[in-house]
C-alpha cells in the first residue's frame, strides 16, 4: 500500500490551506483519495470545518 499527498483549500476569509498524507493502492481513483484526506482533516479538526468553497489537489503519489 502507498501514499498519497493531497493540498485541501477551503475558501474562507482566512484561506484555509491543509497538507495532509493518506494511504491508497495505486489503483485508487482520485475521489477516493480526497474523500480519505477530508475525512482525516474532519477528524483532526474535531469533526467541524468552516464553511467556503472546497477544492482539494493530489500533490504526490508514493507506491
Amino acid at each position: 500500500m502507498g501514499k498519497a499527498i493531497v493540498k485541501l483549500n477551503i475558501a474562507t476569509y482566512a484561506g484555509e490551506e491543509y497538507v495532509v498524507e493518506v494511504p491508497c493502492d495505486k489503483d485508487d481513483v482520485d475521489d477516493i483519495i480526497i474523500a480519505r484526506a477530508w475525512k482525516k482533516v474532519k477528524e483532526e479538526e474535531r469533526g467541524s470545518l468552516p464553511y467556503g468553497h472546497r477544492s482539494a489537489e493530489i500533490i504526490k503519489r508514493i507506491d
